[in-house]
This record gives C-alpha cells, structure tokens and sequence, in this order.
C-alpha cells in the first residue's frame, strides 16, 4: 500500500531530514546552501522549493527558479526507498504549478544523460528532449 502524501512549500525544520533521506552523500554546507537558494529565491518572487511529506517528515524536495520567462525545474530527489510510488511525478506536477503561478509558459528541466529513470520520468509528463 502507498504511503499518505502531501506537498508543501519547503520549511527550515526539513533540513535535517532532508539531509538523511536524500542528500546523505553532501555535505550540511551542501544542504544549507540550497535552502538558502530555495529561499532567497522565495523571497525574491523567483522561484521556490517544494517537498513531499510522508508521516510527517520530508522525503523530497524540488527546486523552481525563475530567469525571465523561463522557469528551471532543478534538482528533484526523491528518497530512495520511496522512488517508484509516483511521488516524484506528483512533485514534479507540483514544480510545474508553482513556475505557471509566476508567469513562466516555457519551463526547462535538465537531467544527466546517464539517468534514464529521470529521463523516462520528465518525458512521460511531456517534457522533450532538446540537445
């Protein structure tokens, strides 16, 4: 059975969690300087972070920024032992929102050659491959 999720907007007291479940290789400088991207970007009307919640702890995380009128959808992890239970498509639906609700009608994600799931992932919610 699929666990309860929820999505939100990233809060500080996720740091910690986050840093177990999906940036256990990083370093905490790591983990503090993409909360701090996530919220100046916030801040800034630019951008922002979003994390999915399951029994109450964060389990993964997703980053928008805003250049111009393109948005970026980068740095989406789910963690590992809950990848394949669609919580990172319905993130990733949840990034998507959240560039439409700041004005970006063209929206960019990159992923790494090497990683087919990630690929698969953005070209089944219609993302196309451009390079």
């Amino acid at each position: 059975m699929n666990p309860e999720v929820t999505f939100r907007e990233l809060q500080r007291s996720d740091a910690r969690r986050l840093h177990e479940v999906c940036w256990a290789d990083q370093n905490r400088a790591y983990v503090e300087m993409m909360f701090r991207r996530a919220f100046t970007l916030q801040n800034r009307n630019r951008g922002g972070a979003r994390v999915a919640v399951v029994n109450n702890q964060a389990c993964a995380f997703g980053l928008v920024t805003i250049w111009s009128q393109v948005a970026e959808i980068s740095d989406l992890v789910v963690s590992g032992e809950l990848r394949g239970l669609g919580i990172g498509t319905t993130l990733l639906d949840e990034l998507i929102c959240l560039a439409q609700q700041l004005g970006s009608k063209t929206i960019e994600i990159g992923a790494r050659v090497n990683n087919t799931r990630a690929i698969a992932l953005y070209e089944r919610v219609g993302f196309v491959p451009n390079r």
